[in-house]
């Protein structure tokens, strides 16, 4: 089986992941604030972990360190602005609105990584955000979530820049040291906005449950997969993949929350799936064994 393939397939499983967390989440913040929230899931996400990196040496090398806090601070950005962001906004809208940065991934990958992108993956780029206007176009339309908005676009950016910084070093570097250090570093940079969020905390038998599908499910096990597979897949080709994201977010929120689905959602999501094809069916024509290989002996 093209090894290209079945790493795009093990992203569009994270993506589900990813989705379904948003109505979840948004039913849990009922009970505790973001900050704890964030600080006891990715907590959990790094005790988890731990017996997997037992006698690694890798643990103590300064370079690894360095670059998995660096990674992991773009994902405590992205986290943390989302997180917060969806006090003030809805589940669907935040999933909607964080699946923006999937257009900016082509631009950063020039930019930072010098990485032209294939015509065809600029292409679904494009596909793919004009699903999510189209979804938005349905669902952005009380004054009211402006500001979770806005902290929800800014994550957006946040995510695009972690997903070019993971796919510029992750072949070099152990999968899950570089995991470790990201979960981690979640946890510590929320603990420092931790005076800022003093309110009563509620933990029931809902909160531990999203607690530990976030930071086992959609935390340590998509995070390790992430990391592996952009040591295979281009960051453009994944970004399109991670455009799922708002389709799950918004299917969920219906079966969860009873968000109504309406015509712009079901259109917008249609075109987004469109795109997930395109660039899933040119990875598999373009697939080339000799790079696998040469990737792959970088990241066992």
């Amino acid at each position: 089986m093209n090894r290209k393939l079945f790493y795009l397939g093990m992203l569009l499983l994270v993506t589900f992941f990813w989705g379904v967390t948003f109505p979840v989440i948004k039913i849990s913040l009922e009970y505790v604030n973001p900050v704890v929230f964030l600080i006891l899931r990715f907590a959990i996400s790094s005790i988890v972990m731990l017996p997997f990196l037992a006698g690694n040496h890798s643990l103590r090398r300064a370079n690894d360190i360095k670059l998995g806090i660096s990674a992991g601070f773009l994902l405590f950005l992205g986290y943390f602005l989302q997180t917060v962001g969806l006090q003030y906004t809805t589940s669907s809208q935040s999933g909607i609105i964080t699946g923006i940065y999937v257009v900016l991934l082509p631009l950063i990958s020039y930019i930072y990584l010098k990485r032209s992108p294939a015509r065809i993956e600029v292409l679904a780029s494009f596909v793919a955000f004009a699903g999510l206007i189209i979804m938005s176009a349905g669902s952005i339309d009380n004054p009211s979530y402006f500001f979770g908005d806005i902290l929800t676009v800014i994550s957006a950016v946040a995510y695009a820049f972690q997903i070019a910084f993971v796919s510029k070093y992750s072949a070099g570097l152990d999968t899950k040291v570089f995991t470790f250090y990201q979960l981690f570093s979640v946890a510590l940079f929320s603990s420092f906005f931790l005076p800022f969020y003093l309110t009563s905390v509620v933990i029931n038998d809902y909160v531990l449950f999203t607690l530990f599908f976030t930071a086992i499910l959609a935390g340590v096990l998509a995070i390790f997969i992430t990391n592996r597979s952009l040591v295979y897949v281009e960051p453009t080709a994944a970004g399109v993949i991670f455009v799922g994201e708002p389709v799950f977010a918004a299917i969920a929120s219906v079966l969860i929350i009873g968000t109504p689905l309406g015509i712009y959602t079901l259109i917008g999501g249609t075109v987004m799936v469109l795109a997930m094809f395109m660039t899933t069916f040119d990875s598999y024509l373009r697939g080339s064994p000799n790079r696998l290989k040469m990737a792959a002996e970088h990241a066992d």
